[in-house]
């Protein structure tokens, strides 16, 4: 591939996703100069037209998404799952919800505490989180949010989407006792509470991180798969360069592996970086025994209930014959007014949970999943439960797993895709948070407590292979079985080079030079959020750490 093996390149991005784009834009930024080439193994997406609205029909499933599956999950029956993720310039922004959701400062105070390093924390990220956006709202923290950054952050309220169930699911989380944030805002530290849905998208238009972000100055490829990276094995192993699918090396001085936490250790792996005895079953000679590479992969766990309505010709739902519902703004994003984050509400059972995990007691006072609330479920209320109109939708999230999966190599070929088992429900933790959760649902939409349930829902649609739908009198067995039979995921893979284990804080993968990792993999506990927000500002960090890196070398 003429112009790209002929260039000694000084950095080199395998993979053109949500990091790639934001490095690769800020390093040419602060010097112009610079050779950066970005490879991605799917095509640019950044004109596309049927990925554009929330109603769009080339999203998950379509021509930009690797179509991913885990291995059978033993706690699922055996079930293997759907696990999409972008293949396109721009990685998942160009197939994903455009849910702007940071997640709870503990988690990122947890991440720098686990890696003894500030610049990780909540405080060290806030700058990089203010710095990527520009939030179209008149009720803003000004100290907490941005508004000079690149994408475009679009509210509920903004866009003049008015639900007719607003106000009546809101009075619902109210009289269970979860009150809305400041704001409505959950991006500005803590997410427990009711929050307004906040959406990527200008005028309803997703905002991909390739188009958003600038890249006059670096050089693309697409649809071209890289097949290792190339290591330099005389005394320490040294990154000298990538090999193409077609056997072209191209040389660089850096390599950044930017390619989502299921390809990043598929990569790593094939290049010889990894647990010696995996790379060795495949016949790949190791360069370093890594044995975490691959390992910690986390994900948050779904489940989607419908709920019929007790009068489908109010015209509640999308799918009715509501003219409100034609109006152009309603194409502009979800049918969601907010999101709901909350805590535990068993906490005995909990701690419960903890100890048949854990083999002991936990101490309230000190255990991370205790001394302070957590933030364990997102609910969604999804105006939109049946084509015709006559239920809504609810979405339960396990955003705080405890359960630990894998990503090993199915072949030492780069086309196949790896064996990912991110272990679903694999804890005792994981299990009692979907039970705890569905439960915090049924009371919101199934019980009398609220007015949804008193006067607006008439019950639960249930799900194939079930007697009976989901009641505040369903047996902890009647849950788990349901949970089992329709949990998927979340999307938001990630994990698998662990920063603290393979990569240090300056997102060098250890004990290879030269070589360094710049996504969701690196991230060492699970982030209570939609983790587009969070690689963001790992990405404009890792930018700021490279260019330290650069400027102290020329000195």
């Amino acid at each position: 591939m003429m112009g790209v093996s002929d260039t000694d390149w000084d950095y080199v991005l395998v993979g053109g996703g949500l990091s790639a784009t934001v490095l690769a834009s800020s390093l040419i930024r602060f010097d112009a100069s610079l050779k950066i080439l970005v490879v991605e193994a799917g095509p640019n997406a950044n004109d596309a037209t049927d990925i554009v609205y929330a109603n769009s029909t080339n999203l998950v499933g379509g021509a930009y998404d690797w179509k991913d599956k885990t291995v059978p999950q033993a706690h699922l029956g055996g079930r293997s799952v759907d696990v999409p993720a972008g293949r396109a310039l721009g990685g998942g922004t160009v197939i994903n919800m455009c849910g702007w959701i940071r997640g709870d400062k503990a988690d990122y105070d947890l991440w720098g505490e686990v890696v003894g390093d500030k610049r990780w924390s909540y405080a060290g990220l806030l700058p990089y989180m203010r710095q990527t956006e520009t939030l179209h709202s008149t009720a803003i923290d000004a100290e907490q949010r941005g508004a000079t950054g690149h994408m475009h952050i679009q509210t509920v309220s903004g866009t003049k989407r008015a639900f007719p169930l607003r106000a009546s699911v809101l009075k619902s989380w109210e009289e269970v006792g979860v009150s809305a944030l400041p704001n409505f805002d959950a991006n500005a530290g803590c997410a427990l509470g009711v929050a307004e849905l906040h959406e990527n998208r200008s005028s309803g238009r997703r905002e991909i991180s390739s188009a958003v972000y600038p890249l006059d100055g670096v050089t693309v490829v697409t649809d071209t798969m890289v097949a290792m990276i190339l290591v330099d094995n005389e005394g320490r192993p040294r990154a000298r360069g990538i090999q193409l699918e077609d056997g072209t090396q191209v040389q660089a001085k850096e390599v950044i592996v930017t390619a989502g936490a299921v390809r990043m250790p598929q990569i790593l792996m094939l290049s010889g970086i990894g647990p010696a005895a995996q790379l060795r079953k495949h016949g790949i000679a190791v360069s370093l025994d890594s044995p975490d590479v691959g390992k910690n992969l986390c994900d948050h766990t779904l489940l989607a209930t419908a709920w019929k309505l007790k009068d489908p010709s109010a015209g509640h739902a999308l799918g009715s014959n509501n003219p409100l519902f034609q109006q152009e703004q309603f194409a502009w994003g979800q049918p969601i007014d907010f999101v709901v984050t909350t805590g535990a509400q068993d906490k005995a059972g909990l701690a419960k949970a903890i100890e048949a995990d854990e083999g002991v007691a936990p101490d309230p006072a000190t255990h991370p999943l205790l001394k302070q609330e957590r933030a364990f479920n997102e609910h969604l209320i999804i105006y939109a439960g049946a084509p015709d109109g006559s239920a809504i939708g609810l979405f339960h999230v396990n955003l705080l797993p405890t359960a630990r999966g894998t990503v090993t190599l199915a072949s030492a070929d780069v086309r196949d895709t790896p064996l990912i088992d991110p272990n679903f429900l694999g804890t005792e933790v994981d299990k009692f948070i979907a039970r705890d959760g569905i439960r915090q649902q049924i009371r919101i939409a199934g019980s009398t407590d609220t007015v949804l349930g008193r006067d607006i829902l008439s019950g639960e649609m249930g799900a194939p292979g079930f007697d009976g739908v989901f009641t505040p009198e369903s047996t902890d067995d009647f849950i788990d079985g349901r949970i089992a039979a329709g949990l998927g995921s979340c999307y938001h893979s990630m994990g698998t080079a662990a920063m603290g284990k393979v990569v240090d804080p300056d997102l060098r993968v250890k004990g290879v030079d030269s070589l360094r990792v710049v996504d969701a993999s690196v991230l060492p506990v699970s982030i209570t959020g939609h983790l587009q927000v969070a690689v963001y500002a790992l990405a404009l960090q890792a930018a700021d750490i490279i260019h330290r890196d650069i400027r102290e070398h020329k000195q």
